[in-house]
């Protein structure tokens, strides 16, 4: 399969002392989803910004279809941000032939591209009130069809669903969807799990400037997460001893709290634990093997840490 983005060994800092990026090294193929999780402060928007050509890489490469950064690999590139980029003062419209213009279509284009991307979202018919009149998941569907008017071959996405009710989310998955399935690659960064694991067919781990790991869900599920885990929330004043934790493997622990390891479906075993510990645990939580769990075991953090 073709490859799309080439990340190889790309460092950024402003200064000595301040390292944003360091080494990441990825590579994404032509036509699938690909998921890039990182807490908050990971190092993520630096790193979009350096896709984008906005940022120049203190080190490494970044090659987008075989080739360096020019005018032409821009303009196969599309860009949904997190915060939306609209003009309120213009139609919803005029806001996606605006967007075409910056992105190189012609006037003959404009027209028949800026009615494509409504349509494919869903507002053609609201296409001449301003976005301000707009619902949160309007809005958000008119971010997607300015990212996309100019037809990319690639677009990245920063949490394209963010603040949007049930129902509007689930028709911009089904929108991305549809573009995975017209052949569009897609760089999809989000922090809702749920849809990185409906979407992705493979996705990456970046943390404190690092690329942590990197495969399919299934290859993470594998490596990282074998056992399902068991958070202990301890009572005000209470403490866990050895005999306490005799057969368990231990991944974390605070004054407060104690993160176990379990195999997934054990859950006679966490009856007997929660028996044992009645009087020293408030709360147990258990994590089965899943996207979270990898993202705890790798980072020890909450995704929106």
């Amino acid at each position: 399969m073709a490859t799309a983005l080439e990340c190889t060994n790309v460092s950024f800092g402003y200064d000595r002392k301040h390292q944003v990026l360091d080494d990441i090294t990825f590579s994404i193929d032509q036509g699938q989803i690909f998921g890039l999780l990182g807490p908050n402060g990971a190092g993520k928007s630096t790193l979009v910004k350096i896709l984008l050509g906005l940022n120049k890489p203190g080190g490494g490469t970044v090659r987008w279809f075989g080739e360096e950064l020019t005018t032409r690999a821009r303009r196969r590139i599309g860009y949904v941000p997190q915060d939306l980029a609209l003009l309120y003062d213009l139609s919803a419209e005029d806001n996606v032939r605006f967007f075409g213009r910056l992105n190189g279509l012609s006037s003959g284009q404009i027209k028949a591209r800026t009615r494509a991307a409504l349509d494919f979202v869903g507002l053609w018919a609201e296409r001449k009130k301003q976005p301000g009149s707009y619902s949160g998941g309007m809005k958000r569907r008119l971010n997607i069809a300015c990212g996309i008017v100019h037809e990319p071959d690639v677009v990245i996405m920063d949490e394209p669903t963010v603040g949007v009710d049930p129902q509007s989310r689930n028709r911009i998955l089904e929108a991305i969807e549809e573009l995975r399935d017209s052949g569009t690659t897609i760089i999809y960064i989000s922090h809702y799990m749920e849809e990185v694991e409906r979407l992705c067919s493979s996705l990456g781990i970046i943390d404190d400037g690092t690329y942590l790991c990197g495969g399919t869900l299934e290859e993470l599920l594998s490596d990282y997460a074998p056992e399902a885990i068991v958070n202990l929330e301890l009572t005000q004043g209470a403490s866990l001893h050895g005999d306490d934790l005799t057969g368990l493997q231990v991944l974390e622990r605070t004054d407060r709290t104690v993160s176990v390891a379990m195999p997934d479906g054990h859950l006679d075993d966490m009856g007997v634990l929660a028996d044992r510990l009645d009087d020293k645990v408030q709360r147990f939580t258990y994590i089965p093997p899943n996207l979270e769990q990898v993202f705890f075991r790798l980072t020890r953090k909450a995704l929106r840490d």
